[in-house]
């Protein structure tokens, strides 16, 4: 990123309060620490911390200007910023981060690829930008960089360089979704599936649909849908999208269909049924049929490309995903852990116990399942039907972690699971315990609950004591 601190002031609005408009930044930082030389220092509030405390040590690490919100000016004394460094005067930081990203967006004609979804998007992500990268040159989200702060700082990565974007897209509620695709301009829409995740501040799936939706609505006729053909209502609203639309799954009759799949080694092979009739075979270092999806989208986006298939099975096979998303860990004392900690919902809770049970085949099978949070009103129907696929997947110990991983044994109680195999555990710290007291030779030890659970602390301390 390069800019002008004169334009900056332009699409600020600002007002420079020192330093001089003809100086020029190249970055965007909200972390102070982070300054290497030449950024736009953008101090935002966030829950616990006011960026602007930490303007000064922007500053003097190297950043070469910085934002000043009006209501902050009392923090600061009368020509106290001296120097060659511009501090520009804003009302809002965090809507001029977003005008600087949209404008800054507006200087390339690049490609952009947005993808957004319940379940899976982040590994989506990073597949497609593997695939992608065989021919062109990927900007890509990185890390959780997917929302309305983290979106804009990735599109002031730009280069010029980069022939196509691949953009993740999260959201909590209504409109979200709209905003990210106004600043990113996206031609591509990936949606992965329609599930449970924020149930609780959308209270419908048919909610969830439509605020996921926005993506589409954004492109417009000029944009092409990639959506799960096997996911009722994205199938009803590829059948509205004015634009084109390109189906994956395994439902017959898709443009791009699954005909088989098997777990092969440390991920999952499979055959696919192109849209020009043609059979072609991929694998994917990632374990579970829900990742055939994940690879299915990558591969339908590759062709909208004009990607050729030894392009796609090689950003297939050599793709790089994502932690704490179904890592199958061995330690030295003769068991695997799988570390899903990064998040749950009652979908993904399915998927992983489906890989465990795949993965780990005669050997003995230890789910450590946590609260899944933002179900609202499908909280307890959620997590009992969680404990219904432990008892369907025949896992051999349950250990359920927090007041509403209570359910979870609950509901694998009712659906015949004995009782002498589940452990209700408080907190991590107790699984833990539980878990050391277990049969762990040979077996394999799925760890999974939803972000704010950290319920990597348990696989951490197990590799620490068993490596």
């Amino acid at each position: 990123m390069q800019l002008s601190v004169e334009e900056i002031l332009k699409i600020t609005k600002g007002e420079l309060l020192a330093g001089s408009p003809g100086g020029y930044v190249h970055g965007a930082l909200i972390d102070s620490r982070e300054a290497r030389g030449g950024e736009l220092f953008f101090p935002l509030q966030g829950e616990r911390v006011n960026g602007h405390r930490f303007i000064h040590d922007a500053l003097k690490r190297g950043a070469a200007a910085s934002l000043l919100e009006k209501k902050y000016l009392h923090l600061f004394s009368a020509g106290e910023f001296t120097g060659d460094k511009a501090v520009i005067i804003v009302d809002d930081c965090l809507r001029c981060l977003q005008a600087v990203a949209a404008s800054y967006r507006g200087k390339f004609s690049l490609s952009v690829v947005g993808i957004t979804g319940s379940n899976g998007k982040t590994t989506t992500k990073d597949l497609i930008a593997s695939v992608l990268a065989t021919r062109y040159c990927v900007l890509k989200t990185e890390g959780n960089y997917n929302n309305h702060i983290g979106l804009p700082l990735t599109l002031l990565r730009l280069e010029a360089r980069h022939q196509i974007a691949v953009l993740e897209m999260g959201m909590r509620g209504p409109g979200e979704i709209a905003t990210l695709a106004a600043l990113a301009k996206p031609c591509l829409g990936v949606i992965t599936n329609i599930g449970e995740a924020h149930l609780e501040l959308l209270g419908s799936r048919e909610n969830i649909s439509k605020a996921k939706g926005e993506l589409l609505e954004a492109m417009g006729a000029g944009g092409t849908a990639v959506l799960n053909g096997d996911d009722p209502f994205l199938k009803k609203m590829g059948t509205k999208f004015p634009g084109r639309t390109v189906f994956f799954g395994y439902g017959e009759g898709l443009d791009l269909q699954a005909k088989h799949s098997r777990l092969e080694g440390e991920g999952y092979a499979f055959t696919a049924l192109l849209p020009r009739g043609e059979m072609a075979n991929f694998w994917v270092p990632l374990p579970g049929k829900h990742n055939v999806y994940n690879a299915l989208a990558a591969v339908a986006t590759g062709l909208q490309f004009s990607l050729e298939v030894p392009e796609l099975r090689a950003g297939l096979a050599n793709a790089s995903c994502s932690g704490m998303r179904m890592e199958r860990l061995q330690t030295k004392s003769g068991f695997w852990l799988i570390n899903d900690a990064y998040n749950a919902s009652p979908s993904s809770m399915l998927f992983a116990l489906e890989t465990l049970k795949e993965w780990a085949g005669n050997g003995t099978t230890i789910a450590v399942l946590g609260d899944m949070l933002e179900l609202g009103a499908y909280m307890e129907e959620g997590h009992r039907r969680a404990g219904f696929c432990v008892a369907r997947t025949g896992i051999d110990y349950l250990l359920t972690v927090g007041p509403r991983g209570e359910l979870i044994g609950r509901g694998a109680k009712e659906a015949g699971f004995p009782p002498r195999s589940i452990f209700t555990c408080s907190s991590n710290a107790e699984a833990l315990e539980v878990l050391q007291s277990l049969p762990l030779v040979g077996a394999h030890v799925l760890v999974k609950g939803s972000r704010a659970m950290g319920m990597e602390m348990i696989v951490k301390e197990l590799l620490a004591k068993y490596n």
